[in-house]
């Protein structure tokens, strides 16, 4: 048989980009070789999102674009699969109906069985799964290696009413600490400096595979890998957020002093509708314990605006927390109402406009937040990590800003030689309202 090659195409969260990683190490493992070019390629396979209904579209956009170029392609076979949470949320009929072009389907948590299908081997064999023990948490990874996600657990027992996760992921199902730490040194002795935990809800980690929550004792194993600088923790419950969590980012070196918790909002009636857990009262006591225990602690949120019922007096109450308990990070989006979720019987919707309107104000008053804060920072050494190298310019990161959805700091420099995953001291010299400035320290 002669060469096989893959195209792979990662749509939605980084929990899923983790998943095509490990695709795409399966491939490989299998004698696949990765290519950029559709022409070039055997096998296409797109990793979906459809957690809302834009993310959907987006998925059978990119699909639609594969099938196409699928039929104007001349001497050559190509298969589509189609994985990841489109598959779960319309099944493989449906999908099939859509796009006549794609071959078959797999659900987030039948991944591992895409070698087999093309292999035209029974997933159930007795060689398939001495393969999958194998070599089911092989990972090809699609970037530079100094940064990567790890996923600790997958699918969610929380049920928000607004939320598709439990149905498009399944329960909690945490992976055994071993194979995590297994994964992590593996990681590391490919480059990784920085290590980012996620999954959808990163503080349950262990409640049904240990009977408690294990976050805190994988970080402390995680600290003992030498060679990982930065672990970052992502997708925090403020439900699930207890003392020996904090005291543990206080207190290990290698844990950024960064925590993302998604409230989604304050006013008590809306979180009670969200089916959240928690109350304005604790979500106070547990900003103002973090700030008390975890000293330059950055924080980061996620709220909804235009949730059912939402009232003017909701979002102004909502508005007024986020000024006076700032977080040095925060994402807003709209409610979007998604067949399947308890929010989408509700009755009181806001009209999309005002939804809007709203979204604009908590983006306006955040930007004033971030930029001074940024101002801050302002003639501070502190040290980052390189993420990219171009003459005279390196875009990196400080401990406070997580990849992909926070700033950068953009460091001048006047020689030298530097790497990706490098450590660096700089001098901040320059704020924006989330982007800094910087020159190596002594400069």
């Amino acid at each position: 048989m002669g060469q096989r090659n893959f195209i792979l195409v990662s749509l939605g969260c980084a929990k899923n980009l983790v998943d095509t990683e490990k695709i795409a190490g399966l491939l490989c493992h299998e004698g696949y070789v990765p290519t950029a070019e559709l022409a070039h390629a055997d096998v296409a396979i797109i990793n979906t999102c459809a957690f809302l209904q834009e993310a959907r579209q987006e998925s059978l956009q990119e699909i639609a674009r594969i099938s196409r170029k699928k039929n104007n392609l001349s001497g050559r076979s190509l298969k589509i699969i189609v994985t990841g949470c489109l598959s779960r949320y319309y099944g493989e009929q449906k999908i099939k109906n859509l796009l006549p072009e794609v071959d078959k389907t797999f659900s987030p948590g039948d991944y591992d069985s895409i070698p087999a299908y093309l292999n035209g081997v029974s997933p159930q064999s007795k060689n398939y799964l001495h393969h999958q023990r194998q070599h089911g948490e092989n990972r090809l990874l699609t970037a530079s290696p100094h940064s990567v996600y790890l996923k600790i657990a997958d699918g969610c027992d929380n049920r928000c009413a607004y939320c598709l996760i439990p149905f498009l992921r399944g329960p909690l199902r945490s992976r055994k600490m071993d194979d995590i730490l297994a994964e992590a040194k593996v990681l590391q002795e490919l480059g990784a400096r920085e290590i980012n935990l996620v999954a959808q809800d990163t503080t349950a980690y262990g409640l049904e595979l240990y009977g408690k929550k294990k976050l805190g004792k994988l970080l402390r194993q995680l600290c003992k890998i030498q060679g990982i600088d930065w672990i970052r923790i992502l997708y925090t419950h403020p439900a699930h957020i207890d003392d020996e969590l904090l005291e543990i980012v206080a207190a290990e070196g290698c844990v950024c002093k960064y925590l993302d918790i998604p409230l989604q909002h304050i006013s008590n009636p809306i979180l009670q509708r969200m089916g959240r857990r928690t109350t304005r009262e604790e979500i106070v006591s547990l900003y103002e314990k973090i700030r008390k225990t975890i000293s330059d602690v950055a924080l980061r949120t996620t709220v909804m605006v235009g949730y059912p019922g939402e009232t003017e007096e909701d979002f102004l109450e909502l508005l007024s927390f986020l000024r006076d308990y700032p977080f040095e990070r925060l994402g807003a989006f709209v409610f979007s109402k998604e067949k399947g979720t308890a929010a989408f019987m509700e009755k009181q919707h806001i009209p999309l406009e005002l939804a809007k309107e709203r979204y604009n104000l908590v983006m306006q008053q955040q930007k004033l937040i971030s930029r001074k804060f940024n101002r801050s920072l302002l003639g501070r050494h502190c040290e980052v990590l390189i993420d990219t190298v171009k003459p005279g310019k390196l875009t990196s990161r400080l401990p406070s800003q997580a990849p992909d959805v926070d700033g950068k700091v953009f460091v001048s420099t006047s020689g030298g030689t530097f790497a990706a995953g490098q450590l660096l001291k700089v001098r901040i010299t320059g704020t924006g309202a989330y982007n800094l400035l910087a020159s190596e320290k002594g400069n």
